[in-house]
């Protein structure tokens, strides 16, 4: 019994176990970095926009294998060594006696083993559980990618180990050398005496070490700890001092290595998947605390607060802040004042008539395209990350394949928000393409393979090794410079997705939109400062900048609520704006891409189109009442095409147990921004069916439901296999097969006698079938 009993204490006072109650009990923070990383895994922390499929299904260079795995395991084995020496730094003063051990620093990592060997054991669980059940992934497969995680993880362990084995002292090692190395120097700057503040108390140097009896040598023996009270303190003390002057020496050539690695991003095999830059990030903010605490001990809290309160006002001053800018647009001419007196000078009644005139031309030249009156088609694309892009090109496609190839010759307008203009302006160049007689066929399988293609990785990546410190590299686009930061390479990666096909410029698309051969397209980000609309359009569209009835009575009594950006930024060369800038700004999620900055007076910040109208039914409408005149005589009616991520109608949700979080309910309300834009879309169009006619404005939507899996696929820059499959197959639902019905037979003349007068008969829409 009594060597139970011993077994058992010794046991509860082993090294792994009270390294672990003191991760609990003293560090917080640095426990928060795993709990973060475990609830990620789990769905629980950003489920709904995928972020645990960024590590469940990494995909590196356009596929998930070995080589994705393997990148997450060295990331993952550099956040390991990061969180083992910020925690060696901090807490090897409590254990005096690893300093007179043989390599303390590698029997610390060791033992320091429970939350690694835990998350490590989850992860490579959750990983195999979802490429079986979800990904279908074969057995052989599954093993590579564990064995690439292992593999990674232990590169960077072993290099780890090599460096301080060679650089690391014990206190033999110590004892017999007293020359000044350069470590010692370093010590002497950067790590003082802060270990000596904490133990050598007068009265006890050893006070405040923990009680230990058993730890796990390098081969997992558990061996016996000696006391240590007869060693001499200093010495004990100069092996820790050394330890972690080389600790310090490595997180720095990190970081510095981080930096310098920002100017890689551009080459494809550095775009490591986002889970792997997601760990570096951790590493990162795991030496950040550590420093903080190490040196500031009670005081971290209130000088974290000092330094955020002066780092505020100095940005302010114009010190450590970085304007994200549109690429193509010139900065280096006078700002252009952004009041309110200038901004009614754009949409002055002249103005406002020659753009309308302007625009009639176009649509004439797109009518000339048909001997008799055809159906005009607009086609509003709502926004959703990736999953959007691939539902908009996906139903472009099968709807265009059913119309023999004709709905894009029948489209005037494309607008929308955020990932649903990303793959409907990639249709768009490619039919551009064909209709210039190159080869292309929109059929082939590989532009849903484009169109699907991971944006998050180089996102991330940049994040990591470029936005988190002052962009420092130079890029020139269209003739002028500009700093290089994420927004920059999620456009890269996007024209490279694109096979290069989105990387033209706004005036690229001039003539084609005004000649009637392409459709014209109408990006409208949301400027941040007073909500109004930013509309890039390559041609001149001042009507669009204030309500269509507003001019016709001679009462300027609506409000401006949108700029015409070639008008606003005349003097800035604003046609030469690369396409793929206009497209990001149309899609700026807060935080996921940089906010981009005008070259106005006062400076304003774009955010995603979303934000005002997610499905640019506002727009389409908006651009249909200015013309209805036009379009009344020389169209046979206006078909809407709405591509939407999401339902129409739902179900009113259930009432919610009392809590306290309901007392946070109104937020609920205020986030619920799709249903309240719907609302005001039904009042649009119903207000543009009084002025056109009831039958002549007709609405086709084609709503993306999940099919093969639990929920819909995420809202995120990257998508699995699975919801790739997902996303596709929802245009065979039921509801979507009779929208393509419903759409063939609009776009069909059928001539009925009524009154022995010719008319239009005109069919059923599914939603009216239903009722």
């Amino acid at each position: 019994m009594k060597k139970i009993k011993l077994l058992a204490l010794r046991l509860f006072y082993s090294f792994p176990l009270q390294l672990l109650f003191l991760h609990l009990r003293s560090n917080f923070l640095l426990l928060l970095l795993w709990i973060i990383l475990l609830l990620t895994l789990s769905g629980n922390f950003g489920g709904s926009m995928g972020f645990n499929y960024l590590f469940l299904d990494p995909e590196y260079l356009g596929k998930v294998n070995f080589a994705g795995f393997y990148l997450i395991g060295v990331a993952f084995g550099v956040f390991l060594i990061s969180w083992n020496t910020t925690t060696y730094i901090l807490l090897s003063y409590r254990f005096p006696f690893l300093a007179t051990l043989h390599r303390p620093y590698a029997k610390y990592s060791i033992n320091n083993f429970f939350l690694p060997l835990f998350f490590a054991t989850y992860y490579i669980t959750r990983m195999i559980s979802f490429q079986w059940y979800n990904e279908f992934a074969t057995a052989e497969s599954i093993t590579a990618y564990v064995l690439g995680f292992i593999a990674g993880s232990s590169t960077i362990l072993i290099m780890g180990m090599i460096y301080f084995y060679f650089t690391n002292k014990d206190l033999s090692a110590i004892g017999r050398n007293h020359q000044l190395r350069i470590s010692e120097i370093i010590t002497s700057i950067v790590v003082k005496n802060k270990n000596k503040q904490r133990l050598a108390a007068e009265e006890d140097p050893y006070k405040n070490a923990v009680r230990v009896e058993l730890f796990l040598n390098e081969w997992l023996q558990p061996r016996l700890v000696r006391s240590v009270r007869h060693y001499n303190f200093q010495m004990l003390e100069k092996v820790f001092k050394q330890n972690h002057a080389n600790a310090l020496i490595i997180q720095s050539l990190s970081i510095v290595a981080l930096i310098l690695m920002s100017a890689l991003v551009e080459y494809e095999y550095c775009r490591i998947p986002a889970a792997a830059s997601a760990m570096i990030l951790m590493s990162i903010i795991a030496t950040g605390i550590g420093a903080l605490t190490y040196w500031l001990q009670e005081w971290r809290t209130v000088a974290i607060i000092v330094m955020l309160a002066v780092t505020n006002k100095l940005m302010g001053l114009g010190w450590f802040y970085y304007e994200n800018k549109v690429f193509g647009l010139n900065y280096e001419t006078t700002p252009v004042p952004y009041t309110y007196a200038h901004i009614e000078t754009l949409v002055s009644d002249e103005k406002y008539q020659h753009d309308v005139r302007q625009t009639e031309q176009i649509l004439r030249n797109w009518r000339g395209k048909f001997k008799q009156q055809p159906p005009l088609v607009i086609i509003c694309a709502s926004g959703g990350g990736l999953r959007a892009s691939l539902w908009g090109f996906q139903v472009l496609r099968e709807a265009d394949k059913l119309l023999e190839g004709n709905l894009l010759k029948h489209t005037v307008l494309m607008t929308g928000a955020s990932g649903g203009m990303l793959g409907t302006s990639y249709y768009r160049e490619l039919y551009h393409q064909k209709m210039l007689g190159k080869d292309v066929n929109l059929l082939n399988p590989n532009h849903l393979d484009n169109v699907a293609k991971d944006l998050a990785n180089p996102l991330t990546f940049t994040l990591v090794v470029n936005d988190l410190f002052i962009p420092w590299v130079d890029r020139t686009i269209n003739g002028y410079t500009y700093k290089q930061d994420r927004g920059y390479i999620f456009e890269q990666q996007l024209i490279e997705n694109s096979q290069g096909l989105l990387g033209r410029d706004l005036k690229y698309y001039q003539k084609p939109e005004a000649d009637g051969l392409i459709p014209m397209m109408f990006l409208t980000p949301v400027i941040l400062n007073d909500g109004r609309f930013l509309v890039m359009s390559p041609q001149k569209v001042s009507y669009m900048m204030r309500p269509p009835f507003a001019l016709e009575s001679g009462e300027h009594f609506a409000e401006i609520d949108a700029i015409d950006f070639g008008a606003m930024f005349a003097e800035q060369n604003p046609y030469n704006t690369r396409f793929a800038s206009a497209l990001r700004m149309s899609a700026t999620y807060p935080y996921v891409l940089p906010n981009a900055h005008l070259p106005t007076s006062p400076t304003v910040e774009m955010i995603d189109a979303g934000f005002r109208d997610n499905y640019g039914t506002s727009n389409a409408t908006r651009f249909l009442s200015v013309f209805r005149d036009w379009i009344s005589r020389n169209t046979r009616q206006v078909i809407i095409i709405e591509i939407r991520g999401s339902e129409k109608i739902t179900e009113v949700p259930q009432g919610q147990p009392k809590s306290l979080g309901n007392y946070f309910s109104v937020f609920n309300s205020m986030m619920n921004v799709d249903n309240i834009q719907d609302y005001h879309h039904d009042s649009y169009i119903s207000f543009l069916k009084s002025k056109m006619g009831n039958n002549k404005v007709h609405i086709v939507r084609f709503i993306y439901s999940h099919t093969l899996i639990e929920g819909r696929a995420s809202l995120s820059l990257h998508l699995t296999k699975r919801e790739k499959n997902d996303v596709l197959n929802a245009i065979y639902l039921p509801q979507n097969q009779k929208s393509l019905e419903y759409l063939k037979q609009l776009m069909q003349p059928r001539i009925a006698k009524t009154n022995n007068n010719p008319v239009d008969s005109l069919p059923i829409s599914p939603q009216d079938s239903l009722e």
